[in-house]
């Protein structure tokens, strides 16, 4: 299974006062561009390492009750893509890839995860912060429930493990079961718990006479999306089975589903027991 890095663009200012201008307005001096990236990247080695406790003193003292209580999971590796700083250049907001993994059907599958990050100068050194004013930062973009909304995640569950994010798209079965001797077709259901919009492609290996119906192409929060698969044969004979590959945007998690063709009952009771 084929897996890509994820495509993401953050729609809203990632910090206060963070937002995007052109780099002749909110270019840093490269001195303090360097300090900061050292200091992101000493935050983030500690979770390559599976040596959490190292990673304390790149935390801001406001911020540490929280990441002292989050459960931490150790990580492949890191990219630190992007920075973008206020106008004082002391506070910023640090945009990571983070490559990690997914639990899938009862394997850890690789998976990267774009994550924005808030820094401050406290003391004069860089560190890390969580405002709750500025939302949760997430591969959907900032989060702000508004009153009384709930989307598919609670706050607590994303303070507690950032990668259940990539979990919150959910499809209602592994495969499809189409027959290889008559017309018919199979549908699941794609459901998006995540607070973002996604967007789905489905895509098929191909074969004469099998058609598929994406319901809808983008979903809100709490959304879902049927796919159909039709099968309309020019023959009675056995099929191979075929993949199909469903993938959601932003967060670039792809599914891969088999497409599997039934035979007749009459010619599997023939078939040799396994």
């Amino acid at each position: 299974m084929m897996f890509r890095p994820f495509v993401f663009v953050f729609a809203a200012a990632l910090s206060a006062g963070a937002q995007d201008k052109p780099s002749l307005f909110n270019a840093a001096p490269a001195d303090v561009e360097k300090t900061l990236r050292e200091r992101v990247a000493g935050f983030y080695q500690p979770y390559v390492d599976a040596k959490f406790r190292a990673a304390e003193p790149f935390v801001c003292e406001d911020t540490k009750e929280l990441h002292y209580n989050q459960e931490k999971s150790k990580i492949r590796g890191f990219e630190i893509l992007k920075v973008n700083f206020d106008d004082s250049f002391k506070k910023a907001s640090v945009v990571t890839t983070v490559q990690t993994a997914i639990h899938m059907r009862g394997q850890l599958i690789p998976a990267n995860a774009p994550m924005a990050t808030n820094w401050k100068i406290e003391d004069g050194k860089w560190c890390y912060y969580f405002d709750p004013a500025l939302g949760r930062p997430s591969p959907a973009g900032i989060m702000k429930p508004g009153p009384g909304s709930r989307t598919g995640m609670s706050e607590a569950e994303m303070k507690r493990d950032p990668n259940i994010i990539l979990n919150q798209i959910k499809v209602s079965k592994e495969k499809l079961l189409v027959k290889s001797w008559e017309k018919s077709a199979d549908t699941l259901v794609v459901t998006n718990g995540m607070p973002g919009t996604v967007t789905l492609s489905f895509q098929t290996e191909s074969i004469p006479g099998l058609t598929y119906r994406l319901e809808k192409q983008e979903l809100a929060a709490g959304e879902s999306s049927l796919i159909e698969v039709i099968y309309d044969p020019a023959n009675t004979s056995a099929k191979p089975t075929l993949r199909a590959k469903l993938t959601v945007d932003p967060i670039g998690r792809i599914f891969t589903i088999p497409i599997e063709f039934d035979i007749p009952e009459e010619i599997r009771k023939q078939l040799p027991k396994p």
